[in-house]
């Protein structure tokens, strides 16, 4: 929390030296990275984390169907909300940010390659658009979704995580035979 606070700090240019620490905590943080590093302190399965994440970023205005709707149960529901890309980006680097991703999917290749490859790690925006679009699987394989890029549903959401170019928690090494099998099942 505080490294991020200090990141914040430095993007806004404030930090003059004097009572830094004071002026450091007055610095907002966006609810979405509170919830994320909340659920690496929770001790709850990994399905209650990943629902947990994508109720934060439902939009105000699916919010509001869903409580209008009366009839739907709670599969349906979660099979037709969906949450903007910009939404799902930002929790993805809410996730980089509180050091929930696994190291190995964070490297991304940059241009440069005379004398030889150079890496880098990948910011949220690369992640996702790699398991959205099948970043390393065979030739001509297809991403985690059905769609490259918009909105995504629950399902969508937590197969992105769990995918080898995010691996949130870890869980790309979980083998199993179903689409949303987790480790703690």
């Amino acid at each position: 929390m505080v490294a991020e606070l200090e990141r914040v700090d430095k993007e806004d240019g404030i930090s003059d030296g004097v009572d830094q620490r004071k002026d450091l905590m007055q610095n907002e943080l966006p609810l979405s990275f509170l919830y994320a590093a909340l659920s690496l302190a929770l001790h709850s399965s990994v399905t209650d984390r990943v629902q947990a994440l994508y109720d934060t970023m439902l939009d105000d205005t699916n919010n509001n169907d869903m409580t209008s709707s009366t009839n739907t149960t709670d599969e349906e529901e979660s099979s037709t909300t969906t949450v903007s890309g910009d939404k799902l980006i930002q929790m993805i680097q809410n996730l980089q940010n509180t050091c929930q991703l696994v190291p190995e999917a964070q490297i991304v290749e940059t241009n440069s390659k005379v004398p030889y490859q150079t890496y880098r790690v990948g910011t949220g925006d690369e992640l996702v658009k790699r398991a959205r679009e099948g970043y390393g699987g065979k030739k001509g394989s297809t991403g985690v979704t059905a769609e490259s890029d918009g909105p995504v549903t629950l399902e969508d959401f937590h197969a992105i995580l769990k995918s080898r170019t995010v691996c949130a928690w870890g869980e790309c090494y979980v083998k199993k035979s179903s689409r949303t099998a987790t480790s703690d099942r």
